[in-house]
């Protein structure tokens, strides 16, 4: 038996996060996390969600030489990343899009200069 495409829609699929309706908020909220959590990287992406983003990792670095020499610490550039890290930035980056891919336009909208899946 086909489904429509509003049912299709309303439940999510692997491709498109379930969409939030305007009086299905618990369902949906339901909903949301079980797509977020079958996802690769799923346990990262909900926690980007409920905690907000990982800070950008650090590094301390030694510059200088004999007694001129000073510990900075500074970003890591991402060729610097260990797996890890890139995975949290990752999830970090599919928490927001998941969530703004399942609100409706002029939610998304309202919502659009938020920063963080937290935010969101």
């Amino acid at each position: 038996m086909a489904t429509t495409d509003k049912e299709s829609s309303a439940a999510g699929t692997d491709k498109r996060p379930p969409m939030l309706g305007e009086s299905n908020f618990e369902s949906w909220k339901i909903r949301i996390e079980r797509y977020i959590r079958g996802k690769p990287l799923g346990k990262l992406i909900w926690k980007s969600i409920i905690n907000a983003p990982s800070p950008h990792p650090m590094i301390t670095v030694t510059t200088g030489e004999g007694e001129q020499q000073t510990q900075v610490t500074r970003e890591k550039t991402d060729e610097e990343f260990i797996e890890a890290e890139n995975n949290k930035e990752r999830a970090d980056i599919q928490a927001t899009n998941i969530l703004s891919q399942g609100l409706p336009r002029h939610i998304f909208n309202t919502l659009n200069q938020t920063e963080t899946a937290k935010e969101i």
